[in-house]
């Protein structure tokens, strides 16, 4: 075997490696959602149920009514025709509704949000949060810039988080076009879906604050990636350096896209026969690497120098502390071991206590155990379509009394309606990962990417405090983009028999 055959075929099984390692996990993740109570469909309101039938109706009839069938093909071909302006009419009712949403379910949330947004407010938190917490003192400072230049309440709060979401999908948006126009609609359609049952917009917290960062980082590697011309492939490495390092500071746990980019590139770079442009490559690497170490420096001085709100970080919680945490229960928050954490007087001492810990859980579940154990933990991280909402607890304490307020709130009476639409969702998003088509060339090494990050990031919540799945909010850019790139290789009619090809097997 010659040098140039047993690197295709070390890339080959590294690319089939991925793919079952994504499937495998993806049919875990789908085998938890189809059993979720949320899809219990005798718990819905007779309303929804109506609806349900009504729509099964319309579709058996489009399937056995020529004339329907007929009918149905023209309106999409005339929707099609006109699909930007469609979706763009769409995009601004999708809008209209999140901001109706947002004035009628309007409300303090508890919890981390309540003691971050208190302080942004008010000047006040729980004693010491923030110093037992310092990862939060990014989400406080953009918060106290909001409120100095846009109000200060709930409200001025939740549309900040609705901006930060619906700018990151629109930036998601625009990112697949360098893919191609049928994976921007693509994407656009599965953006406008999410963003029509999405709630977290009234919940001001890292998990949408974060998501533009990301988006725009990706956006900056897309512009590398794509573009033919120098001075865009600097502009996208800056981008992906300054967003990237943002979105570390913001929520550590949202970088894992930046290491997946740096793996794909290693293997692309190491197993598939390209022209090395030294000039290039290392303009775009001291650009992207230096200005996230910019970001990064500027952040810690202006933290040392502001005198806003003084924090003592020899109290803060080790990430000892969370690896721990997601061996306990669920995997989720466990208030024993923060409280006895927190107690301790020393760094070495709160290590030493998530240490130990980590060793007795690990003694008692055994190897098998623990395997079982995390089997149990992704359901938990990953099963519930509505992404965790309320799992919390009493984040929401205030009564229903309207009807939006009836669809979210924890005694509204159409709380199961909202369970059920999202999981069904839910379902149908992992249903089309699950799906594998051959995927053309242009989208072979983003899919790549796009797997290793969603693989990283679920292993991070398998390892790390997870338990629920509104952590998965944070990936929500890859997950769609990977849908839409799916779905467009299906309406394309390529459909893969066994693994996607490698563009050696392709030529």
């Amino acid at each position: 075997m010659n040098k140039s055959s047993k690197k295709s075929s070390i890339f080959n099984f590294l690319q089939k490696a991925v793919n079952v390692i994504f499937l495998v996990w993806m049919i875990m993740t789908f085998t938890g959602a189809i059993r979720s109570d949320h899809l219990n469909i005798s718990a819905i309101s007779p309303e929804l149920f109506i609806i349900i039938i009504v729509f099964i109706l319309v579709l058996i009839a489009y399937f056995k009514s020529h004339y329907l069938n007929s009918l149905l093909k023209k309106v999409g071909q005339g929707l099609i025709k006109h699909q930007f302006v469609v979706l763009s009419v769409l995009s601004m009712l999708v809008i209209a509704w999140q901001l109706l949403f947002i004035f009628k379910t309007k409300t303090a949330i508890g919890f981390d949000v309540g003691g971050v947004v208190s302080q942004a407010l008010n000047g006040t938190s729980t004693n010491d949060y923030f110093s037992y917490n310092p990862n939060n003192l990014p989400l406080l400072f953009e918060e106290y810039f909001w409120k100095n230049h846009f109000g200060g309440s709930w409200f001025s709060f939740d549309i900040l988080s609705l901006v930060s979401t619906d700018f990151a999908f629109l930036i998601t948006v625009l990112t697949t076009r360098y893919l191609s126009k049928k994976n921007m609609y693509i994407t656009w359609i599965l953006s406008l879906i999410l963003l029509s049952c999405f709630p977290y917009i009234i919940v001001p917290y890292t998990d949408t604050l974060v998501l533009p960062l990301v988006s725009l980082a990706l956006l900056g590697y897309f512009m590398i990636k794509k573009s033919n011309h120098i001075f865009v492939k600097l502009l996208g490495s800056l981008l992906l350096g300054v967003f990237g390092a943002s979105a570390y500071l913001l929520k550590p746990s949202a970088i894992i896209f930046v290491i997946a980019i740096i793996v794909t590139e290693v293997v692309y770079s190491i197993f598939k026969s390209k022209k090395f442009k030294p000039l290039y490559t290392v303009l775009i690497l001291l650009l992207a690497f230096g200005s996230g170490i910019g970001i990064k420096k500027t952040y810690d001085s202006y933290q040392n120098k502001q005198e806003y709100i003084k924090v003592d970080h020899s109290m803060r919680k080790p990430p000892l502390m969370f690896l721990a945490m997601g061996m306990s229960g669920n995997g989720g928050f466990d208030m024993g071991l923060t409280l006895q954490t927190m107690a301790a007087p020393t760094q070495h001492e709160k290590k030493e206590i998530a240490s130990e810990r980590i060793k007795k859980t690990l003694k008692d579940y055994g190897p098998v155990g623990y395997v079982q154990f995390l089997l149990a933990k992704n359901t938990f991280n990953t099963a519930d379509g509505s992404f965790g909402w309320l799992q919390e607890g009493n984040f929401i304490t205030a009564p229903a009394t309207n009807n939006l307020q009836q669809l979210v709130y924890p005694d509204g009476k159409h709380l199961k309606d909202f369970f059920f639409v999202t999981q069904v969702l839910w379902i149908l998003l992992i249903l089309i990962l699950i799906i594998r088509y051959r995927l053309p060339k242009s989208s072979e090494s983003i899919a790549f990417l796009l797997k290793l990050s969603i693989i990283g990031s679920l292993m991070y919540l398998l390892l790390f405090e997870g338990g629920r799945s509104r952590y998965v909010i944070q990936f929500l850019p890859q997950f769609i983009m990977l849908a839409s790139i799916v779905v467009t290789a299906y309406l394309s009619k390529k459909p893969l028999k066994h693994q996607p090809v490698s563009d050696t097997e392709s030529k």
